[in-house]
């Protein structure tokens, strides 16, 4: 069965916007972990320049400089899907079709499918 393009009615702004600026938020957090991280690199450098072991300099500190991007990736990786899920959602209820969207959004048209279904089970076109 072919999909069709019908517009449908969009998500609600005050929703959306909400959820942009969560987002935001998180990544603006992120921003700061991640300097964190790298003043805890450029310590790592001084310290090498300096003829410290590597033993010395990761002495069992813990959060470690391993620890820390991990964590980084995984919050980017949390909130990079929180923002697909809006975009496809967005996308969708203006009456894009799950391969434009696909397209878009550098993915297959099962994924779309995937994050249109969601946490919350499936959200038809418009919905």
């Amino acid at each position: 069965m072919a999909e069709t393009t019908t517009k449908h009615p969009s998500p609600s702004p005050d929703e959306e916007l909400d959820q942009l600026d969560q987002l935001a938020g998180r990544f603006e957090d992120e921003a700061r972990s991640v300097r964190h991280l790298a003043g805890r690199l450029r310590q790592l450098r001084a310290g090498r320049a300096r003829g410290r072991s590597w033993e010395e300099l990761v002495d069992g500190r813990r959060p470690g400089v391993l620890d820390l991007v991990d964590q980084a990736v995984r919050r980017l990786t949390e909130s990079s899907a929180a923002l697909r899920r809006v975009l496809v959602r967005g996308l969708r209820a203006e009456g894009a079709t799950m391969p434009a969207i696909a397209q878009v959004l550098g993915v297959s048209h099962q994924r779309v499918s995937v994050l249109l279904r969601g946490r919350n089970g499936p959200v038809p076109p418009g919905n």
